[in-house]
């Protein structure tokens, strides 16, 4: 027996076949579809890290001595996944080094600066630090290439895809490839 409470009213009810399959039904279909989402945002976790791999192919950076860093600024699930590929591949001959930051004073050195969305709010001091260290700004918000980010990652109709700001990653020293301007959108500053 258990007691429920609707708009003040409170009462009995008995758990029969029906209302356990019911209820059953409707656990087993909220468990499917919260795996599936999982399933999905992981895969586009795993999209982007293997875009941000592919992005150090078309840009050509300033020399720098060490690894190629990157580094992921605030709590994210691509930074497990670009640190796996990290493990198995290289920018050319030098290895990859993946970085956290929890605040933009953090982050000392890099070659791309990965914000996540929940850290977007400081983009404008990210953006100062990478012009001055040249750096690549990747973010993941609707509208950050207007305010400095050098590419962002959108959903187009249901699909991964990516803005580039050639202006923005021009200001950081960067040369970006017109393969890569070809497989983004530009936009327009």
């Amino acid at each position: 027996m258990c007691i429920f409470t609707c708009n003040g009213f409170v009462g009995n009810c008995n758990m029969n076949g029906m209302n356990k399959l019911y209820w059953l039904k409707w656990i087993i279909s909220f468990a499917f579809i919260f795996s599936i989402t999982t399933e999905l945002k992981s895969q586009d976790e795993k999209l982007k890290a293997i875009f941000v791999y592919n992005f150090t192919r078309y840009i050509d950076w300033p020399q720098k001595p060490g690894n190629f860093v990157i580094v992921v600024l605030g709590r994210s699930p691509i930074y497990t996944e670009i640190e796996d590929i990290a493990s198995k591949k290289k920018v050319g001959s030098v290895a990859i080094e993946v970085k956290s930051a929890n605040s933009p004073e953090e982050i000392t050195d890099g070659h791309i600066i990965y914000i996540s969305s929940s850290k977007t709010n400081s983009l404008p001091l990210i953006v100062a630090k990478s012009q001055e260290m040249h750096m690549l700004v990747i973010t993941e918000k609707e509208g950050a290439c207007k305010n400095g980010s050098g590419i962002n990652f959108v959903n187009k109709d249901g699909k991964l895809s990516f803005e580039i700001a050639k202006t923005n990653l021009a200001s950081c020293g960067l040369v970006v490839s017109s393969s890569l301007l070809g497989l983004g959108t530009v936009i327009k500053e």
